[in-house]
């Protein structure tokens, strides 16, 4: 499965034509990506024939959310339980870099209905394995978005694919991501049912501009 990032009703189109699996919908990629505004949720989970999983984090400066981020970040859940959003993507630590359980049972109560990914805060955490026995703790978090920790997934693959099996073992699924592109995709598709590509899939490797259809077809038929 290929997921993408779409920061754009253009994007969530060209997901869809181009072949991809299921979108992250979310704004401000310059700041590693933000909750989109209300009016793009609602237009792109109308318009979308795939899965839109929306970005639920209230601001850019890191992964701790205090209670006043917290009470924001479960009404846009509430808000986007109304659309026909089919999951979120939302991560939490403590200031100790843990898994903060007590505001992600929270958003699990607030989020029945959806799926929900665990992002890249993960990445973030003090020991990701640690994080990751933490995570296996909830049925309801199905997928964790990981690079396996800092740097590019590349770099980590090692690490990535000793974590994918330890999360199958209890029915998750770890999702490689960041920096993966047409040039790399190939060591990802044999250890890995899942795929997130963000720039990867851009004209320029950027997100100031659209997405390609032979980039988005490289990662089902990657040359080489």
């Amino acid at each position: 499965m290929l997921e993408v990032i779409a920061t754009n009703i253009q994007d969530v189109i060209d997901a869809n034509q181009y072949g991809a699996d299921r979108i992250e919908l979310c704004a401000n990629m310059n700041e590693d990506g933000l909750t989109p505004s209300i009016g793009l949720i609602e237009e792109a989970s109308k318009l979308s024939r795939i899965p839109i999983h929306v970005m639920v984090r209230t601001h850019n400066r890191g992964f701790v959310y205090n209670a006043l981020d917290q009470q924001e970040m479960l009404s846009d859940i509430n808000y986007i339980k109304q659309t026909n959003a089919a999951g979120i993507v939302i991560g939490m630590l403590t200031y100790e870099g843990v898994v903060d359980e007590y505001f992600l049972k929270k958003v699990i109560d607030r989020a029945e209905g959806l799926n929900i990914t665990f992002h890249r805060a993960f990445d973030s955490a003090r020991i990701q394995f640690e994080a990751l026995q933490t995570l296996m703790k909830y049925e309801e978090v199905q997928t964790i978005l990981t690079s396996g920790g800092e740097g590019q997934a590349s770099e980590n693959l090692p690490l990535l694919i000793e974590m994918n099996k330890f999360a199958k073992e209890q029915n998750k699924v770890i999702m490689p991501g960041r920096g993966i592109n047409e040039n790399n995709a190939s060591q990802f598709l044999d250890a890995f049912e899942y795929i997130h590509v963000g720039a990867g899939v851009r004209l320029d490797g950027t997100f100031k501009t659209g997405m390609s259809q032979r980039l988005v077809h490289s990662f089902f038929k990657p040359e080489g």
